[in-house]
């Protein structure tokens, strides 16, 4: 018996350097689609390893499509990836992309960094306003 495995290829997440860099309202967008009870649960049972979705849905006691439904955004997300059975192609395996989580992970320490709690100052322009790319990445 063979166990090839079919991977499926995923866009990068909405974080990375390769899709143009993030803002506050990517940050904000990426956390709001993570901060959901079911999608942490998930995200939890895949840290301990790949999981089929019909597994996921016993173990949480969840309906299989809203499983699939979460996992669908978590994969928008990037952080999970798809492995689908070569030899029975219904059956869909899904694992953490640890990649994709420890960018986001070194993104979110980033913003919230204490080397950026200090005291308020001017805006970075002579006229003490900040300019446009100061107010999209909040770094001025």
């Amino acid at each position: 018996m063979t166990t090839d495995m079919v991977v499926e290829r995923q866009p990068p997440p909405p974080w990375t350097a390769s899709s143009g860099g993030v803002g506050l309202a990517e940050l904000a967008d990426s956390l709001k689609m993570l901060c959901e009870h079911n999608r942490m649960r998930i995200l939890c049972f895949l840290m301990q390893g790949e999981r089929g979705v019909c597994d996921l849905a016993d173990c949480l006691d969840l309906p299989q499509n809203l499983v699939s439904h979460h996992l669908g955004v978590l994969r928008d997300l990037g952080l999970v990836t798809p492995r689908r059975d070569a030899e029975d192609a219904r059956c869909i395996y899904y694992s953490v992309d640890r990649a994709a989580l420890a960018q986001l992970n070194a993104l979110y320490l980033s913003f919230f960094t204490p080397e950026r709690d200090g005291p308020w100052q001017p805006g970075c322009c002579s006229s003490g306003e900040c300019c446009p790319e100061c107010r999209a990445t909040g770094l001025c």
